[in-house]
C-alpha cells in the first residue's frame, strides 16, 4: 500500500510545471495555453494524493489512484474545453466526447498547418492539457509509487520533444534551467530518502542537521553544474570558430565544404491572412514594387505543395556573387531598400525578381540555386536593413511562345505528379476544356492562369476547401472559393498535367504605399503565386487569384482578359454566402519604427481596425506575467514573513511582573528565539546539549569573530549566561522556583545577544537569514501533516521492522510510523 507523500508528489507537479516551459517559445502568447497547462498540473497531483489517500483509508488497490487522476482528466478537460454540452458544466456527455474528439483532431490539423509561434487555437488547447496531465502523472508514479524520482527524467524529457524538434534555435537557456531546477529538485529529494532509510547517521550533529548538509552540499553541486551548463556553450568556441550560441540564434553552418542545409520549415499563409491582427513586416523603398519572393514549393503529395531541403555550400554565399537571369530574357532591373520588422523572423530572405546584389546585408545568406531561395541557417530575417538589386523577368508573349524544347532530366522534382490512380479523371477533362483552341505551352499556361481569374471563382478566406483527400477537387469543380494557396496550386497542377515544370512560391504582395513613398507590407499581403519553366528563358511568374483590392494583377506578358475594373476607393470583398461588402477608403495609420525613431504616418488596406493600432482588450496580455510574478514573489517571501511574524509573537509578552507560569512561558519562548537564531545564521547546536553548554558554543562562536573582546561582545556574551541560567531555572526548578530572578529581562538580553551575533556573523548569512531563514525551512519539513498522512496508510511490512530494529539497536527512538527521531533531551 502506497502512502500519500504530498510533499513529493507536490515537488513532482512543480518540476513539471517548470519543464512546462519549454512549451512557450511554441505559441503566441501566454495565458491561453499557461492556464490548462496550471489546471493540468494541480488537478493531476491532487487527484494522485487523494486517491493514495483513500486508498490508505480504505485498503484499496493501488489502481483507484489511477483512475481517480483518468477521471480528474476528463472531468477538467471538460469544464476547460467542453462544458457547453456537459451536464453542469463538468460531467461529461456523449457530446462531450464528439466535441473533444473534433477538437483533438482539429488541434491535430493545426499542428500541421501552423508556423510557430501558434496563435490561440482551442484544439491546441486539448492536446496540450491532456500531454501536461499525462506527463504530471507519468511523474508522480515513478516518484512516489515507484519511489525513484531520477527515471522522472524521462516523461519530464517528453516535454522537450516537440520544441526541440520544431524550434530553429532550440529551447533556449532560461526553459532548460528551469527544467534542471525541477529535476535537480526530485534527484535531490531521492538523496534525502536514501539517507533517512540508513536510520541515524553517526556523529555529533541530530540526523535532521546532517541530511540537511547533505542537502545543501548537493544543491550547490547542482546549482554550479546549470550554471556550467548555461554559460560555458556561450564561451566555448565549435568547429567553425564561433560560440555555440550566437546572437543570431539557431544552429550554425560549418565554413569547410560540407553543405550548410536547413529543415523544411511548415508553411502556412492560413496562418498569416487569418490572424485578426495586422501586423506591418516589411517596409520598403523603390520606384518600382514588385513581389517580395521567400522561396518556392515543389514537391506535391497530392494535397499539398512542401519545400525540399536546401543546401548550398560556401561558395553560394550572396556576398561572393550572383548568377543573375539568363542571357535569353528580357528583363526590368529594380532596386529596393528592404527593412525588415522584429516580428518577422525568417530563414528566408525577401527579394524582389531574380536578385543581383546586395548591399548592407549582415549575415550569412546562400542561394539555393534549384529554387531560387536566398536562405541562412545562422541569421534570422528578423530587424534586418538592406538594399537589393534585382532583374525582373519581362519577356514579351512572342518570346514565350517561341521558347520551347524538351524538359531536363533534372526538372523531375518539378513536372512530378502522384500516380494516376491518386489523381481524379475529371481533372483531364477540366484540362482539355480550358486549353481548347491554344496552340502554344504559353497559350495553355495563359489560358489556365485566365480560367481561375474567371467570375466562377471567388477569393474567399472562409471558405477555402481543407487540405483532406479531395481538397483539389472540391475546389475545382464545388466550391471554387479559395484563396492565394488554392488558386496557386491549382494551376500549378494543371500546367503539370501539361508536361511543364511549375511550383508554387511564396512571398508577399508589393503592399500599400504611404504618402512619403514608403510601401508598407503586413501580414495579410501574404501570398502565393505559380511560376512556370520554360526553355532558354527560365522561370516566370504568372497570377491565377484574383483579389478583391486589386493588388494582384495579372503579369503583362500574360494579359488576363476576365479582369473587371474595380474603384479603388469602392473595392468589393466577397463574403462566404456569396454576398457583396464594400470595403472602406484605406488610411492613414501610424507604423512602429524598429530602429527607435519615431513614427511614420503610413497608408494601408486596414479594413475595420488601422495597421498596428492598438487593441483595447481585457485583461491584457501582461497581467498573466505580472500576476505569475506577484505570485512567486509572496511564495518566496513566505517564509522570511513567517519568521517576523513568529519572532513578535514569541516576544509579545508584557513585562517582568507577571505570574510565575507566565515568566517560566517567557523565558522558554526567549530560548526558542535564540536557538533559531543560532539556526539562521548556521550556528548548529546539538539538541542533547544543555541550555548552559549551548550557550557556551554561542559564546565560542563571538569570541571567535574579530571583535572578540570588546565590550559589546563581553556584554553579549554575559547575557547569553544570564538566558541559559534562566532556562535551566525554568526547564528544571520545582514550581515556586522556576521563575527568573527579579529584574532579569530576558527579552532584552535576548536582544543583545541577537544583535551582537547577527553583526559578527557573514553577510552571505545574514542575507539568507532575511530572505530564506534556516530555522523557518526546518519547521515546515517538521510539520505533522506529513507524519499524520504517513501512518494513515503505513503498513508494518519488513523494511519497517528491520528498520526499527536496527535504530533500538543504534539507541535512537523509533515512532510508529517508522521515521526516526533523535533523544529529546531531559526536560
Amino acid at each position: 500500500m502506497v502512502t500519500p507523500r504530498p510533499f513529493s508528489a507536490l515537488l513532482g507537479g512543480l518540476a513539471c510545471l517548470l519543464a512546462s516551459a519549454a512549451l512557450a517559445p511554441l505559441f503566441d502568447g501566454f495565458g491561453w495555453w499557461f492556464g490548462p497547462v496550471l489546471i493540468a498540473t494541480a488537478v493531476a497531483v491532487s487527484t494522485a494524493v487523494l486517491g493514495r489517500l483513500l486508498g490508505a483509508l480504505f485498503r484499496l488497490p493501488a489502481s483507484t489512484g489511477i483512475c481517480l487522476s483518468l477521471i480528474g482528466l476528463l472531468t477538467t478537460l471538460t469544464g476547460v474545453s467542453a462544458r457547453d454540452t456537459a451536464l453542469l458544466g463538468v460531467i461529461p456527455t456523449p457530446s462531450t466526447v464528439t466535441a473533444l474528439r473534433e477538437l483533438a483532431l482539429a488541434g491535430k490539423h493545426d499542428i500541421g498547418e501552423l508556423a510557430v509561434p501558434v496563435p490561440e487555437r482551442p484544439g491546441l488547447v486539448v492536446l496540450v492539457f491532456v500531454a501536461v496531465y499525462l506527463v504530471v502523472m507519468a511523474v508522480d508514479l515513478i516518484v512516489v509509487v515507484v519511489d525513484r524520482p531520477p527515471l522522472a527524467g524521462l516523461p519530464l524529457l517528453g516535454l522537450f520533444v516537440v520544441p526541440a524538434a520544431v524550434l530553429p534555435t532550440g529551447v533556449g537557456t532560461v526553459p532548460f534551467v528551469l527544467a534542471s531546477v525541477g529535476f535537480v529538485a526530485l534527484m535531490l529529494l531521492d538523496g534525502n530518502r536514501m539517507v533517512t532509510r540508513w536510520g541515524r547517521p553517526v556523529g555529533d550533529r541530530p540526523p535532521r542537521v546532517i541530511r540537511n548538509g547533505l542537502g545543501s552540499l548537493g544543491a550547490r553541486v547542482a546549482a554550479g553544474s546549470l550554471v556550467i551548463a548555461a554559460v560555458v556553450p556561450l564561451l566555448v568556441p565549435s568547429l567553425d570558430g564561433h560560440g555555440v550560441i550566437d546572437s543570431g540564434g539557431g544552429g550554425r553552418a560549418g565554413d569547410g565544404p560540407s553543405s550548410a542545409s536547413v529543415v523544411q520549415p511548415i508553411v502556412s499563409l492560413s496562418q498569416q491572412l487569418h490572424d485578426d491582427r495586422e501586423i506591418p513586416l516589411l517596409r520598403v523603398v523603390t520606384e518600382n514594387p514588385q513581389y517580395l519572393r521567400l522561396t518556392a514549393l515543389e514537391n506535391f503529395d497530392g494535397q499539398r505543395f512542401t519545400l525540399r531541403a536546401l543546401n548550398a555550400t560556401k561558395e553560394a554565399r550572396v556576398s561572393e556573387g550572383l548568377p543573375g537571369p539568363g542571357r535569353d530574357i528580357r528583363t526590368i532591373p529594380t532596386t529596393a531598400s528592404v527593412t525588415v520588422s522584429r516580428a518577422m523572423a525568417e530563414r528566408y530572405l525577401p527579394v524582389p525578381g531574380i536578385p543581383t546584389d546586395f548591399d548592407g546585408l549582415v549575415g550569412d545568406w546562400r542561394l539555393a540555386e534549384p529554387t531560387g531561395t536566398v536562405f541562412s541557417t545562422r541569421t534570422s530575417t528578423s530587424g534586418l536593413r538592406y538594399t537589393v538589386s534585382a532583374a525582373v523577368p519581362d519577356p514579351t508573349p512572342q518570346q514565350i511562345a517561341a521558347a520551347t524544347g524538351p524538359v531536363p532530366e533534372s526538372m523531375n522534382v518539378v513536372t512530378q505528379l502522384p500516380p494516376a490512380t491518386d489523381t481524379d479523371p475529371r481533372l483531364r477533362t477540366l484540362l482539355s476544356q480550358i486549353t481548347a483552341g491554344a496552340n502554344t505551352d504559353y497559350a495553355r499556361v495563359v489560358a489556365i492562369q485566365n480560367f481561375l481569374r474567371g467570375p466562377e471563382f471567388t477569393y474567399d478566406l472562409t471558405g477555402a476547401p481543407t487540405i483532406q483527400d479531395g481538397a483539389l477537387s472540391e475546389f475545382l469543380f464545388e466550391s471554387r472559393r479559395g484563396y492565394c494557396e488554392q488558386f496557386a496550386s491549382a494551376m500549378t497542377v494543371l500546367v503539370r498535367m501539361l508536361g511543364l515544370p511549375a511550383r508554387v512560391a511564396i512571398g508577399f504582395t508589393h503592399g500599400t504605399r504611404g504618402a512619403d513613398g514608403t510601401w508598407v507590407i503586413t501580414n495579410k499581403q501574404a501570398h502565393a503565386w505559380p511560376e512556370v519553366w520554360f526553355p532558354t528563358l527560365g522561370w516566370l511568374p504568372f497570377e491565377p487569384t484574383q483579389r478583391s483590392d486589386g493588388a494582384t494583377p495579372a503579369p503583362d506578358y500574360a494579359p488576363s482578359t476576365t479582369d473587371q475594373p474595380t474603384d479603388p476607393d469602392q473595392a468589393e470583398v466577397p463574403q462566404a454566402d456569396g454576398e457583396v461588402a464594400v470595403e472602406p477608403t484605406p488610411s492613414a495609420v501610424p507604423v512602429p519604427d524598429d530602429q527607435g525613431g519615431a513614427t511614420e504616418e503610413l497608408t494601408a488596406g486596414t479594413g475595420d481596425k488601422a495597421v498596428g493600432a492598438h487593441k483595447d482588450t481585457f485583461p491584457p496580455a501582461w497581467l498573466p506575467w505580472v500576476g505569475l510574478g506577484v505570485v512567486i514573489l509572496v511564495l518566496l517571501s513566505v517564509p522570511a514573513l513567517a519568521r517576523v511574524v513568529l519572532r513578535r509573537r514569541r516576544m509579545g509578552s508584557g513585562g517582568p511582573d507577571r505570574a510565575e507560569a507566565e515568566a517560566v512561558a517567557r523565558v522558554h519562548a526567549a530560548w526558542a528565539e535564540l536557538v533559531d537564531v543560532a539556526a539562521d545564521l548556521g550556528i548548529h547546536l546539538r539538541t542533547s546539549d544543555s541550555p548552559r553548554s549551548g550557550a557556551q558554543r554561542l559564546i565560542g562562536y563571538l569570541e571567535a569573530g574579530p571583535e572578540a573582546g570588546s565590550a559589546e561582545v563581553d556584554a553579549a556574551r554575559q547575557a547569553l549566561i544570564r538566558l541559559a541560567m534562566a532556562q535551566e531555572r525554568a526547564r528544571y526548578a520545582p514550581a515556586g522556583m522556576a521563575a527568573p530572578d527579579p529584574g532579569v529581562n530576558v527579552f532584552a538580553d535576548l536582544a543583545l545577544a541577537r544583535r551582537v551575533l547577527w553583526s559578527v556573523a557573514p553577510r552571505s548569512r545574514r542575507a539568507m537569514a532575511t530572505v530564506a531563514p534556516p530555522s523557518m525551512m526546518q519547521r515546515a519539513r517538521q510539520l505533522p501533516v506529513r507524519d499524520v498522512l504517513g501512518r494513515l496508510g503505513r503498513r508494518a511490512d519488513d523494511r519497517a521492522d528491520i528498520d526499527a530494529v536496527d535504530d533500538q539497536e543504534a539507541g535512537v527512538g523509533a515512532s510508529a510510523d517508522g521515521r526516526t527521531h533523535p533523544p529529546r533531551p531531559p526536560g
